[in-house]
């Protein structure tokens, strides 16, 4: 059963109770009239996986827009994300209101499952108890470090709130006691939940793995090395996951609803049964196919990839600037779609002299719509992503039911990686993982690493940095890493930059690498507008240090608790 995972059920049943979990403030259902039995229960638990994306939104999707936000990727129409990435948002943005909104009608809805699961224990059995009490708090623990991580210091509501009296009075609680209790509710939901479940329609739901892949993340995002260190540990050693087989198809509908694949932890379901899409087809793919081409990678991003020696691109001897995407990493092309590259029935180019362009399928050359001269708005950095580019849905573009990973094996093995780096504990065991995600797969073959190579911890620490920057490209973590490594006023600072629509190959500037390892552009401001063989600058950016590190507290919600207190710079 190809979409047997719990988010579907959850959509499903919803109507039982969504209108009254979803009052703000956290409101709870009445208990007397509505949870009489095992199943009802149940309904209630599912409920409470309604939030696990930031926003509903299905086009600029969370969590692959967050990387729009940094210096990876480009969002091309004005909203509420661009504003986030150009460093313009204040307390009235959409997104940012959404993402707190939801995360405490998630949590309203754990803390009231709580409650019942405690006061009608009765109805369930040992198992059952047990289960429901751990997803709820691996749920809960879930959007409270969301919460954290996006605006610090947050209200922590542990008990169903039954007034707007109460709810007026509630007061933002530190950062430190709101992060202890995010891993209490992680460390206790481990030691109650199943390792795996037997019953397909159970598939999907909150596992031990799931919430020590949360809480390792969470803990490497806070700083907590040891921690982060043993729960992605906890996940490995388990053996219940492993890298899929393919990392080109792995994020695509043939790799998504795999029953053999073991690499997703957790995923966000759709379903067109009951009108349940996101748009991603529409607005990943090419103007070929008719895509409206918003999404798209920097060059900054492409030119992070290695080369297959494991240099640099201005280091490599295998760097051929006439042919400059062959000799890469073989995921910078599983990943990306480049120059020259087919994508669907087309061969893309989006050079100003490409007027027309070759149709695999027909055997002739047709109109370029990707082509510059004759659509402005093709891909503005000159390049497309393959992740979630499901072709497939050419003609249903806005009827995208396939799933969104959340959460996968392959960033619990480089969290693994960067917590012993930073706990300075270089052992061969951080050797094999990073080996495997260069090597462990039929598609991406590099030169494995050696102790020797990361014999010292600060360029270890940068060799981790890329590898994440790399296996997680257009994921949705490099917003959260460039601010937590202390990088985002650098290069969040910095232009959006795209290939140059006019010139051969040779003629493109060109790269340096600063002592981080990231690209650099140092003659940018001198850069010929658009179109010419320089690089485009698409978009300018700004990152306000000691303000954008955190969003705003929203102003509806300031308006309804005046002693929710304003982040610093808003």
């Amino acid at each position: 059963m190809k979409k047997s995972i719990i988010i579907l059920i959850t959509v499903l049943l919803l109507g039982g109770c969504a209108d009254v979990l979803d009052k703000y403030p956290l409101d709870k259902p009445s208990q007397e009239t509505f949870y009489t039995n095992a199943a009802e229960i149940s309904r209630g638990v599912n409920a409470c996986y309604r939030f696990l994306r930031e926003t509903g939104e299905g086009s600029y999707t969370f969590p692959l827009v967050l990387d729009c936000m940094a210096d990876v990727a480009f969002p091309r129409q004005d909203n509420n994300y661009k504003t986030i990435a150009r460093g313009e948002h204040d307390d009235k943005n959409g997104a940012i209101s959404e993402t707190w909104s939801r995360a405490y009608q998630g949590i309203g809805r754990c803390n009231t499952m709580l409650k019942v699961i405690d006061e009608k224990a009765s109805l369930l059995t040992d198992e059952q108890s047990r289960q429901y009490r751990g997803e709820a708090l691996f749920l809960r623990a879930f959007y409270y470090a969301r919460l954290v991580l996006h605006f610090g210091d947050v209200p922590l509501v542990l008990e169903p709130v039954t007034s707007t009296t109460e709810a007026m009075e509630i007061t933002r609680t530190s950062k430190d006691q709101v992060i202890t209790q995010v891993m209490a509710d992680f460390t206790e939901s481990v030691g109650l939940l199943p390792l795996q479940y037997t019953v397909s329609a159970e598939i999907g739901r909150a596992t031990k793995g799931m919430a020590n892949a949360y809480k390792a993340r969470y803990a490497l995002y806070f700083g907590q090395w040891n921690v982060a260190a043993e729960a992605a540990n906890a996940v490995i050693q388990s053996g219940v996951y492993q890298l899929y087989p393919r990392y080109g198809a792995l994020f695509l509908p043939d790799g998504l609803w795999d029953s053999s694949n073991k690499e997703v932890i957790l995923k966000q379901e759709f379903s067109g049964a009951i009108n349940s899409y996101h748009a991603l087809p529409q607005y990943l793919l090419s103007r070929n196919v008719v895509g409206w081409a918003c999404l798209v990678p920097s060059q900054s991003m492409l030119d992070s990839y290695l080369c297959t020696d494991g240099k640099n691109i201005s280091e490599s001897p295998l760097f051929n600037k006439n042919a400059p995407f062959e000799n890469r990493d073989p995921r910078l092309k599983l990943s990306f779609v480049t120059p020259g590259d087919r994508f669907g029935d087309y061969r893309f180019d989006g050079h100003v002299d490409s007027l027309t362009c070759y149709n695999y399928v027909t055997g002739t050359y047709v109109t370029n719509n990707d082509c510059y001269t004759l659509n402005q708005y093709t891909s503005y950095t000159g390049y497309y992503p393959r992740k979630y580019a499901a072709m497939e849905y050419r003609s249903r573009l806005t009827q995208g039911d396939y799933p969104i990973i959340l959460c996968r094996y392959g960033e619990v093995l480089l969290t693994y990686a960067e917590a012993k780096v930073e706990l300075n504990q270089i052992d061969q065991s951080v050797i094999d993982v990073l080996n495997l995600l260069r090597q462990g797969r039929e598609d991406v073959k590099m030169l494995p690493f050696t102790l020797n190579d990361l014999s010292d911890q600060h360029q270890a620490r940068l060799k981790v940095r890329n590898e994440r920057k790399i296996e997680l490209a257009f994921e949705g973590f490099r917003y959260t890493d460039v601010r937590r490594w202390g990088w985002a006023e650098r290069y969040c600072n910095r232009p959006i930059l795209g290939r140059p629509f006019k010139g051969a190959f040779a003629d493109w500037p060109n790269v340096s690498f600063d002592e981080n390892g990231e690209p650099e552009y140092s003659g940018y401001q001198s850069y010929e507008p658009h179109p010419s063989t320089d690089y485009r600058i698409v978009e300018n950016r700004l990152f306000t240090g000691n303000r954008d590190e955190l969003w705003p507290i929203p102003e509806r919600e300031r308006n309804l608790n005046p002693n929710l207190v304003q982040n610093p710079g808003y």
